[in-house]
């Protein structure tokens, strides 16, 4: 064998070797790192010099007193907010400057803890309004299909043709889902309180809804929620706030016995 030719196809095999390491060593990479991450109001530090990690296809339940810094770490890590400090970084990639829509097409999606819909618009339109200005390369017709299947996941088929206006809270949070999957694959899907004033059925879909979302694409979830007995339900790890900082992370049992978390949050082990 010519030793150009030998020497070809040895770094042809180093260069798929490395190729392989490489991406075995993404796959270990976090979903999200926060680095040192800071923001301020005034005087007040909402979130301060957070640091952690989020594994891939984890769902996690973020937990911590009212001011604690849950919404603005969420809104942080969704680019609603402006960092005063640190960086943010999805699967190895700084996002801390991305804007909302960009990392949307990156597969990071939230809902908010007060859902709106575009009330004299029809169900279906509200789905497919957010994303009529990405520069997506399927057609409409596509993009009602997977309209129709994101309506038929959350429950919300029987309502495609009528009003939003005729929506409950707890529709309107399922409304919200299903806009989120119209940005597939899903990386990171962030939630802001969804159950509260929910129905008990609706809260049910909604709990369905978030696990075929985070099986299906093996998508991390960070839920902000009080409920302790859904956070139990749902959640794997939990990662516990108070006064803007990142006080505990562990199974929810493993946080509950931490002194630091009882004090400043549960009041006792739960």
């Amino acid at each position: 064998m010519p030793e150009t030719l030998f020497s070809f196809k040895k770094e042809q095999v180093l260069f798929e070797a490395a190729a392989v390491g490489v991406g075995e060593a993404m796959q270990n990479l976090p979903v999200l790192e926060l680095c040192g991450i800071s923001k301020g109001f005034g005087g007040t530090r909402a979130v301060h010099d957070v640091s952690g990690a989020f594994e891939k296809g984890v769902i996690y339940g973020l937990i911590g007193p009212n001011g604690s810094g849950k919404t603005t770490l969420i809104n942080l890590i969704s680019g609603f907010y402006a960092l005063d400090s640190g960086k943010i970084v999805l699967s190895g990639e700084i996002i801390s400057k991305r804007r909302p829509h960009e990392l949307a097409s990156l597969g990071v999606v939230r809902t908010f803890q007060m859902p709106k819909a575009f009330a004299s618009l029809s169900v279906l339109d509200n789905v497919l309004l957010p994303i009529a200005g990405d520069e997506r390369s399927e057609s409409l017709s596509q993009m009602q299909e997977a309209a129709h299947e994101a309506l038929q996941i959350t429950g919300l088929a029987a309502m495609t043709h009528q009003l939003a206006c005729a929506l409950s809270g707890g529709q309107t949070m399922l409304l919200q889902l299903a806009r989120a999957l119209l940005c597939a694959p899903i990386r990171l899907l962030l939630l802001d309180e969804p159950f509260g004033g929910v129905a008990p059925a609706l809260k049910d879909r909604i709990i369905q809804v978030i696990r075929q979302i985070n099986e299906r694409y093996g998508a991390t979830v960070i839920l902000v929620s009080h409920e302790m007995s859904t956070v139990r339900q749902l959640c794997s790890k939990v990662v516990v706030m108070s006064g803007g900082r990142w006080i505990a992370e562990g199974t929810l049992d493993e946080v509950s016995a931490s002194p630091e978390v009882v004090s400043a949050y549960l009041g006792k082990p739960i």
